[in-house]
């Protein structure tokens, strides 16, 4: 959605009109799934942050503490970058807690005058601070709740407020190992139509395979923006071991415009860490977009 969100800003009368149906500035640069170009959004724990769904910052039996960041860039001039630390922490009661910070920003906004040469560089940025906590409410139930500060700057504006949002998991059902996902993304009760809040949603089965280190999935993903973006897509996965592959293909919309793209990436994992890169293929003329995670489980 990096495509759609250039384009959006290029036209560039956000800085009167666009701003007063945006309350927080700089609210499109969460449509891009920071952290989570590898796996669907709403089921993305990989950096253990649970950013897009609380629920999936819960902790195992048996793991203490997790750590996890993730950098995502677009290697052009004008594009997104994004980072994200989190830190995730399982006490005694079998509640997992954590927290994350994350960044993104568009960059190569140039301001111009009367004549196209440069007077300085426009700042759009965002940043959100998360405190999530999750457990199990039912052996297959994972449910998570999250408290959000997000700050954001377009040029001279900048604001912030605070959102809550829900998460579940199903996980391990009978059929095929399945999992089912759903959560809210900055919801900000009584505020829906200015501040847009998302709702994302996954699920996928194992193809083949026996256990979690030796398998082959298949899944569905979509994600829809209250009056903004949406998309939807099939994508697979395979693990042999430590090394897992993945692969998605999504359909992008907003407003008249439309877009398919397909996003691949490949985890190794040794040991308590996981390390992964992540690729979507740019568009129209844009740059591919890379994203590097890496995490830690200490029991």
């Amino acid at each position: 959605m990096r495509r759609m969100l250039i384009c959006g800003l290029a036209a560039f009368g956000w800085a009167t009109t666009g701003l007063r149906a945006q309350p927080v500035p700089a609210r499109d640069l969460w449509v891009f799934p920071l952290g989570a170009i590898f796996e669907p959004p709403a089921l993305a724990s990989e950096p253990g942050a649970g950013l897009w769904n609380p629920a999936t910052s819960a902790l195992s039996t048996g793991d203490r503490f997790r750590f996890g960041v993730a950098s995502l860039t677009t290697g052009t001039a004008q594009g997104v970058d994004g980072q994200l630390l989190s830190a995730a922490w399982r006490r005694s009661t079998g509640t997992t807690v954590a927290l994350s910070v994350a960044r993104s920003a568009v960059g190569g906004l140039v301001r111009t005058d009367s004549d196209p040469q440069s007077l300085g560089n426009i700042p759009y940025h965002s940043s959100l601070v998360s405190l999530s906590a999750a457990r199990s409410l039912l052996p297959k139930l994972t449910a998570g709740l999250a408290v959000r500060w997000r700050n954001g700057r377009a040029d001279q504006l900048t604001r912030d407020a605070v959102a809550a949002d829900l998460g579940i998991l199903l996980h391990d059902l009978p059929w095929r190992d399945s999992r089912v996902a759903l959560s809210s993304f900055l919801w900000r009760p009584g505020r829906e139509v200015e501040d847009r809040p998302a709702v994302l949603a996954a699920a996928d089965f194992r193809l083949a395979g026996t256990s979690r280190s030796r398998e082959a999935r298949l899944g569905y993903t979509e994600s829809a923006v209250n009056r903004g973006a949406r998309e939807r897509g099939p994508y697979a996965s395979a693990r042999w071991d430590r090394v897992e592959g993945r692969a998605a293909l999504v359909r992008a919309t907003a407003g008249a415009g439309a877009a398919t793209r397909f996003r691949s990436g490949l985890a190794l994992y040794y040991a308590r860490y996981a390390i992964g890169v992540a690729r979507e293929e740019g568009i129209s003329g844009l740059g591919p977009v890379y994203q590097f995670t890496l995490s830690s489980v200490i029991k």
